[in-house]
């Protein structure tokens, strides 16, 4: 009897040690020119966070939705992992929080012929319309200002394309999806453009995971430990020069605004 005992124990610990690690389900949108499902190899933030889940042993796959289906899918659990998220409070209250692995400038975008290049308070701002992207995180004064008139589009190419058609005064986006989105126009849409001084906010980019799922923290920990590595090894400053980003990463891990 002790020989099949013996025997159910060593098949048991083979098949534990044996068993394949569960691939990360990742989901995000499209928001090039950082990750989108029509950049090569997704874009220079998806081979960011593939690498680094690679280096802890890990695969991964993400999908690419409309961001509020996005949150929603990684708050109920369909996926693992939301990837690209900016931080704020209310996130905070449901998701866990990986270290920041890239910072994004966020600011307001107008034509030059409005003639604004400036402000000193958001105040200074209200008779301007400005179009804002459906469920995105802008600066938390921004967002918080209900006196403000924002005019709400599905996704960054509409709001771009307001903007050229002189449907609203300004846009708030990343400047770098504003350069990328604009460089896609045709060239007769295109007008001088200004990036309206001081920014909105320097916010870095986070993977999420639900505090509901039992699996988030040891998927976060892994994520943190292979970005650790390629800060160490220089895989993660060799894959922004293959894709033409010269940005570093934030300098404090702990920081979220």
């Amino acid at each position: 009897m002790s020989w099949v005992l013996a025997l159910i124990f060593c098949l048991f610990t083979f098949s534990a040690f044996t068993s394949p690690v569960k691939t990360v389900s990742m989901v995000t949108t499209d928001w090039a020119p950082y990750f989108g499902s029509e950049l090569d190899e997704g874009g220079v933030i998806t081979v960011l966070v593939k690498t680094a889940f690679e280096k802890s042993g890990r695969k991964s796959e993400v999908r690419y939705v409309p961001w509020k289906r996005a949150v929603k899918e990684a708050e109920a659990g369909v996926s693992d992992i939301l990837m690209g998220a900016y931080y704020t409070r209310e996130r905070d209250k449901i998701f866990i929080y990986s270290h920041p692995f890239y910072e994004i400038k966020v600011g307001l975008i107008a034509l030059r012929s409005l003639g604004v290049t400036h402000y000193r308070k958001l105040e200074d701002l209200t008779k301007y319309t400005i179009g804002v992207n459906r469920g995105f995180a802008n600066s938390e004064l921004f967002d918080r200002a209900a006196y403000l008139q924002k005019e709400v589009a599905s996704n960054q190419i509409l709001n771009v394309r307001k903007l050229f058609k002189h449907r609203v005064d300004m846009i708030v986006m990343s400047h770098g999806v504003f350069n990328y989105e604009k460089s896609k126009m045709p060239k007769k849409m295109i007008e001088p453009t200004v990036f309206v001084e001081p920014l909105l906010d320097r916010k870095p980019l986070y993977l999420i995971a639900s505090k509901s799922n039992p699996q988030s923290q040891q998927l976060i920990d892994d994520f943190n430990k292979g970005l650790g590595q390629m800060m160490r090894d220089g895989s993660y400053q060799k894959i922004l020069e293959r894709f033409g980003f010269t940005s570093k990463l934030v300098e404090s891990e702990g920081r979220k605004r």
